[in-house]
């Protein structure tokens, strides 16, 4: 079942199915509220990896946005990794070929529209 899981992902477009004013208005959230308050940002070869502060505060924020983004951009995974002793939360934003850039200019990069 996993194989034909990932398979399928593949398929799925590499875009977000909001548009003009609630995907700019979700861009300058998400910069705002989720990505600008990174700690740490690695590329990884489909997607990155973030590092945020280990607080619950935190780790809610991180939650709810992935909810969110799950309902809009249905090809990307999520992977929230919780270092121990209240240590800091990784999460991991990877998907299909071209998934760098439309995160990059997608979810980073704040909207001017």
């Amino acid at each position: 079942m996993k194989e034909t899981t990932e398979r399928g992902r593949d398929h799925l477009p590499v875009a977000c199915s909001l548009s003009g004013s609630d995907l700019a208005a979700r861009q300058r959230e998400l910069v705002e509220y989720v990505f600008g308050g990174a700690l740490q940002l690695e590329e990884l070869e489909n997607g990155y990896e973030f590092g945020f502060p280990g607080s619950t505060e935190w780790t809610e924020k991180l939650v709810e946005m992935i909810n969110t983004e799950r309902a809009c951009c249905t090809f990307l995974t999520f992977e929230l990794r919780f270092e121990p002793d209240n240590g800091p939360v990784s999460l991991r934003v990877t998907g299909p070929e071209d998934t760098r850039a439309f995160i990059e200019t997608g979810l980073m990069a704040p909207s001017t529209g």
